[in-house]
Order: structure tokens, then sequence, then C-alpha cells
């Protein structure tokens, strides 16, 4: 589809849905705003490896000592409480493409983090592949505890990923769940620690 169809699309979309607003002027404010995130998107992810189209809304917070990756269309939300991505000194951070990640999520690389493409993450997840220091010994050398979220994963509000940690394709996970074990593809997982309770396919 054509830039001037989607466009045509998006305004009879309007007019239909707001008869009492211009949907000229409804549009107009639309192409704006995603103008305007795209640009913002370039300035404060201008430390990242980006894809094409990456977005934000709000400024999130980004620590890239590391490596951050993003792949097309990824879209970073801020504007409420602020979402925090980080991948220290040889930690990589990898987004999959139209990957979206919702305000006020922290997601830290001390290893590896790979999400796949069409990942939504809702408000307040909270991804970590590290404890950042033992109880006994800060000094001690940490085995790598890489964490990978396949394509098409929803991770509801408040979930925890903690280290070691592979989600399948096209799971699900409840609100408030901390997973603590790999779930497999195309599973319901709730609770803490989070356990399949239904499969999805």
């Amino acid at each position: 589809m054509s830039i001037m169809s989607k466009i045509k699309n998006e305004y009879n979309s309007l007019k239909g849905s707001t008869p009492r607003k211009n949907p000229f002027m409804l549009l107009i404010k639309r192409i704006y705003s995603s103008i305007w995130r795209i640009i913002l998107g370039k300035w404060v992810l201008r430390d990242c490896k980006t894809g094409r189209l990456c977005t934000t809304r709000g400024v999130p917070r980004i620590d890239a000592n590391g490596e951050i990756i993003l792949g097309d269309r990824v879209k970073i939300w801020s504007h409420i409480h602020t979402t925090q991505l980080s991948a220290g000194g040889r930690g990589k951070l990898i987004i999959g493409d139209n990957t979206f990640i919702n305000v006020g999520s922290i997601i830290s690389a001390h290893h590896l983090i790979k999400i796949g493409k069409n990942v939504q993450i809702a408000p307040g997840v909270i991804v970590m592949d590290n404890d950042f220091h033992g109880v006994e010994d800060r000094e001690e050398e940490k085995v790598p505890t890489p964490i990978i979220i396949g394509d098409n994963v929803w991770l509801a509000t408040r979930v925890v990923v903690l280290k070691g940690v592979t989600i399948g394709e096209g799971s699900t996970i409840a609100t408030g769940a901390v997973v603590t074990k790999d779930i497999p593809s195309y599973s319901l997982a709730a609770g803490v620690p989070a356990k399949v309770i239904k499969k999805l396919k």
C-alpha cells in the first residue's frame, strides 16, 4: 500500500469515527505527531544502532555503555513514567522489528538480552539478566545468563523476567508474574514464580 493510500484510508477512518470534528485537521495532527516522534527518536536513540522509523513518545533513559540494537519500527513510550534501556560494559540488548515497549519498563542487559519481533511489553515490566553482584562476593566473575524472548510474545503489566530465561514464541505472561524458568512457545503463564496454566496453540 502506497503512502497516499494509507493517508486516504486514515482520513476516511477519522471521518467516520469523529463526525463532529474536522477529520482533515485530525489527520494533520496525527501526521505531525508521527513525524515528531521519528525526529525525537533519532535524537534520543542516537547512542543505539537503530533500524528504520524507530519512535519514542517522551524521553526514555538510554544507557548504552554496551551495545543496544533496535530493529525497524520499534516504539518506546516514556511520557508518563520513565522507560529505561541499558546495556552495561560488554552487554548487548537486541530488540526486534515492530516491538512496542510501554511506559515505566526497565530492560537491563549485563550479558545478553534478545527480544524478538512483534513483542508487546506492557507498563512497568522489568527484564534483567543479572543480579549486579553476589550476596557474598561482589568481585566474583559471573557466568553469562542471557534472556531470550521469542517473536509475538506479550508481557503484561508488571511482569518480571529474571536471568537465564527463555520465553518461547507466541507466549503470554500474565500481569504480575515473575518468570524464573523457561516458558515453552504458545503458552499462557502466570504466578510467582510463573507457571504454564494453558497452552495457546
